[in-house]
């Protein structure tokens, strides 16, 4: 195979048994993926345990939080042993905190984060985090755009709460610009989104955007159920199901899948 060849395919493993066998050794690098799922607590897990496999193996995760603060981010990984500790303390992982100074800004009589100084709360941030400036936009194009090297992954920890607080053509054109220095980095970008918070007409737009489409199917009365990939940028054009659990190790996708 030439070295064009190669590097047409080239993929990111994830970690996850039994998922990158079933996507051809795993997600295509410089992807960006949207994760769509009617509940929020296993979209989550599943983006912080690809995260922190990914980190382990040395990408640079850039953990974007909206709607928890980092220390409950650490908290819920840590259940599952997923440590980040001494990521953070090597600028292995970074987590971008917008959650604390939106919070504080309400606590204080503000509408969010835009009414705080730049560098607000930094006094209670680790080594590993940083603290959302004045302006959403122009703080993500510093602190992630402008700062990601080959290889790097990105998590978006709500996308649907971008789109609640900010109007739709702001998110795209914030989603076209990431989409196209994750291409050029060969990284990873990880948006979850929950399908009934928003219209048919939106989820089908990012849908359009996102270079993979993962739709999760949960059955309510049992933590299971079933991943979709509708999309999946440099392969063949043939929707996947694969049968997925969550146990005491995190998300676990089955060793067996059917197309559909």
């Amino acid at each position: 195979m030439s070295t064009r060849a190669r590097e047409t395919i080239r993929r990111i493993r994830t970690g996850m048994g039994g998922l990158d066998e079933k996507l051809g050794g795993g997600i295509p690098a410089g992807s960006t993926v949207l994760l769509i799922s009617n509940q929020e607590g296993p979209v989550r897990l599943f983006c912080q345990q690809i995260a922190y496999l990914l980190g382990n193996e040395g990408h640079r995760i850039h953990y974007f939080t909206i709607v928890r603060d980092p220390p409950y981010i650490r908290e819920e990984m840590m259940v599952y042993g997923w440590d980040t500790a001494e990521m953070e303390q090597g600028r292995q992982w970074i987590f971008i905190d917008s959650y604390t100074p939106r919070v504080q800004a309400l606590l204080q009589g503000g509408s969010g984060p835009q009414n705080q100084p730049m560098g607000f709360s930094q006094g209670m941030m680790s080594p590993g985090s940083r603290s959302l400036g004045s302006d959403l936009f122009v703080t993500l194009r510093r602190d992630i755009l402008s700062q990601l090297d080959e290889g790097d992954t990105v998590v978006i920890d709500s996308l649907s709460d971008l789109l609640v607080n900010h109007d739709d053509a702001s998110v795209r054109e914030l989603l076209e610009i990431l989409s196209s220095q994750i291409h050029r980095r060969n990284g990873l970008v990880f948006m979850p989104i929950l399908s009934d918070i928003h219209d048919p007409k939106t989820v089908a737009t990012l849908s359009h955007l996102s270079d993979v489409v993962v739709e999760f199917e949960l059955e309510s009365e049992h933590l299971e159920g079933k991943l979709r990939f509708w999309k999946m940028r440099r392969s063949i054009l043939r929707p996947l199901l694969l049968p997925f659990s969550i146990t005491d190790r995190g998300v676990m996708a089955e060793t067996f899948g059917r197309v559909i």
